[in-house]
């Protein structure tokens, strides 16, 4: 007999007046109270429960087996503290220059990365910036400086990522581009005299990407006439107010698209579409999510164990049906969330699956996570997405959540369609010991290697849902 709480810890939590509980007795055949309201204990003495938080905030827990008695008290500390105040914009001028400060702390992966600008100062991301770019500022707070890209558009990024530079005279003119199309891959390079604000609005239903540079002027440039079985054509039009817009039209939808610069060149490369419905030769990238961080099981079972487990097991399944798995991680050490990504690149991954078992948030019972969500980001990574999220509760037996949109950070990619699996309730006392037997394992990963098979397949029902291969 023992009392081991898993969460809440004693780090402040976000809750008013309900916590969810979740911990061992280190015996199925205890008996558990909680302020006198009686709490299920399983078989294995896991427990968890969402109760109401006293007014002390105070959690007494007495678990009774036989003559033996255990108590554990729990004192949950709301978090308080008055939110910060509102920063009211202000008026500014002057150009900054985009940079991220050293830091070894963080790997390469992290520094090299652009910084996102938000649409307000701490709101919703918005356009990547490349590091280098110059733009003018118009507005400031004490925390957060508004970049200019046009006319009609301009974003918000953290000062610490700026610093001061000379202003530059007038929008960069950019030379005819290249077109190259080889091996089926399209890429389009306009060379500029430095980094420039660039990002790709995607029109499914016409297979057209609109790909849009800042501060840049496109007068005179034409755009040769190179197409193939892949590529239709692509237009050039100025916009007139710091900002072209390149019209991409394909004869079928991508796989993914990137924009970089490379080299003095603002890029855009395109992928198709693999069109066989096998996954022989196909790289595959599966990202074990965690650590750092990920939740705990009542009974001590480690998310990111698990997650390292499925990919082990969907990597088997995937390399005898003749794909080629790339792990993002291949044991329990930390990887940051760019490095994860960074490796998929570097792989030339096709597709990126990232693996989880789910936790509620704070002030959340633990059954309200109890069944399959599968997020994703951008629209060519939907129909991956609704595979998996269809595939997996078939194989596991889980309830259906359904797919979420979100910009988790692993989703941000378009390089190749990307998903985020979210299997179950760790913190419940069955679904952990699931999750802790081969059974688990195995039909979590048959569910994944039955959700990429399908995508692969692609077959269209005349409902317009997917058929299974």
């Amino acid at each position: 007999l023992g009392l081991t709480v898993r969460y809440p810890t004693e780090a402040p939590v976000g809750v008013r007046d309900s916590v969810s509980l979740w911990g061992t007795t280190g015996s199925g055949r205890a008996r558990l109270e909680v302020n006198g309201r009686r709490v299920r204990v399983e078989a294995n003495g896991a427990f968890a429960d969402f109760l109401p938080l006293p007014e002390d905030g105070v959690l007494r827990l007495v678990a009774v087996k036989g003559a033996d008695t255990a108590h554990r008290t729990i004192r949950v500390t709301r978090r308080t503290g008055t939110p910060p105040p509102i920063e009211r914009p202000r008026a500014a001028s002057g150009w900054v220059r985009l940079r991220r400060l050293p830091d070894d702390t963080l790997d390469a992966a992290t520094l090299a990365r652009p910084v996102y600008g938000r649409w307000t100062p701490g709101g919703s991301l918005a356009i990547p910036v490349p590091l280098g770019a110059r733009l003018p500022i118009d507005r400031q707070t004490d925390s957060a400086v508004r970049l200019r890209l046009s006319r009609q558009t301009a974003v918000w990024v953290s000062r610490i990522d700026t610093e001061p530079t000379r202003p530059r005279a007038g929008a960069l003119p950019l030379t005819n581009p290249t077109v190259t199309t080889s091996g089926g891959q399209l890429t389009i390079a306009f060379r500029a005299a430095e980094p420039v604000a660039q990002h790709v609005e995607h029109d499914p239903e016409r297979h057209v990407l609109r790909w849009m540079l800042y501060g840049v002027s496109a007068r005179g440039v034409t755009m040769p006439g190179t197409r193939d079985r892949f590529f239709r054509e692509a237009t050039v039009r100025d916009a007139g107010d710091g900002r072209i817009v390149v019209t991409v039209t394909l004869a079928e939808a991508p796989l993914g698209w990137r924009t970089r610069w490379r080299e003095g060149r603002a890029t855009l490369e395109v992928r198709p579409l693999a069109s066989d419905g096998n996954l022989a030769g196909r790289t595959i990238a599966l990202d074990p999510g965690h650590p750092p961080e990920g939740s705990t099981g009542p009974a001590g079972l480690t998310e990111d164990s698990v997650n390292l487990a499925v990919a082990l097991e969907v990597a088997e399944q995937l390399r005898a049906l003749g794909a080629r798995p790339v792990l993002t991680r291949a044991d329990e050490r930390p990887v940051s969330l760019e490095e994860r990504i960074a490796i998929a690149d570097r792989e030339d991954a096709e597709l990126f699956v990232s693996l989880h078992a789910n936790a509620p948030g704070d002030g959340r019972p633990p059954a309200s996570v109890d069944g399959t969500r599968v997020y994703w980001w951008h629209p060519h990574s939907l129909q991956l997405a609704r595979d998996l999220a269809r595939e997996i509760p078939e194989a596991t037996g889980q309830g259906r959540m359904g797919t979420v949109q979100s910009n988790l950070a692993v989703l941000r990619t378009t390089w190749y369609p990307t998903a985020l699996v979210e299997v179950t309730a760790l913190v419940l006392p069955a679904r952990e010991a699931w999750l802790r037997s081969p059974e688990g394992i195995r039909d979590y990963a048959a569910g994944v290697i039955a959700g990429i098979r399908a995508w692969q397949a692609g077959r269209a029902a005349p409902d317009g849902s997917r058929a299974r291969p």
